[in-house]
């Protein structure tokens, strides 16, 4: 009797497993270096934002922003920022993120609507390293690749995002080309420059 009363609620918690589980899977973002969030998004930009304000999508919260600084920016991106505005879904499930009114942001993206898996990091949280990343350094760069993949391949420079040289390499780190470049522009050769402040990023962990 007890196996039959508790059947229909066993069910039920199944069939909501079920149904959560495929929203807590929506948003799956692969872990980028910021010189490639740089190269590969349509505008890069600095922004203040102002507050946050009446979106005319459903199921999304829209900010207004200011522009500070410009740094890369595509004619198509700048016809969707005209407004000034940003959008990004009301959910977490969905990549959804909160911005804070008054903060500043370094932003690199594709279109008006940003989420997780864009690059958003509030401006006063990043290194010289970044900022002068994001300010030029990093355009030097957008011949070589950083990717996970290890050993030697041309232009490219091997990265673990999730290791402590990883992090250091992110933060104090960029990929430049030397030596001689292919025809096309594409070098041959990449490796990591990195600023005195790597060493040091290292040395408080030991080295590891």
């Amino acid at each position: 009797m007890k196996t039959k009363r508790l059947l229909p609620l066993i069910l039920t918690m199944l069939g909501l497993t079920m149904v959560m589980l495929p929203t807590a899977e929506t948003c799956s973002c692969e872990m980028v270096h910021p010189q490639t969030a740089f190269c590969n998004s349509d505008y890069v930009i600095v922004a203040q934002v102002l507050r946050k304000t009446a979106s005319k999508y459903p199921h999304t919260d829209a900010y207004k922003i200011a522009i500070k600084k410009e740094y890369k920016m595509t004619d198509e991106a700048r016809k969707l920022l005209s407004d000034g505005k940003l959008y990004t879904s009301s959910f977490d499930a969905s990549c959804g993120i909160k911005l804070e009114p008054s903060k500043l942001y370094a932003i690199a993206a594709d279109t008006e609507h940003v989420g997780l898996c864009d690059y958003i990091e509030p401006y006063a949280e990043l290194s010289l390293v970044e900022k002068r990343g994001l300010a030029g350094v990093y355009r030097k760069g957008c011949k070589c690749r950083i990717s996970f993949q290890q050993g030697k391949r041309q232009g490219n420079c091997n990265w673990l995002p999730f290791s402590q040289k990883g992090e250091c390499e992110r933060s104090y780190g960029s990929c430049v080309p030397v030596g001689v470049v292919k025809p096309d522009g594409v070098p041959i050769k990449c490796h990591w420059r990195r600023s005195p402040r790597f060493g040091q990023c290292m040395a408080k962990h030991g080295g590891k």
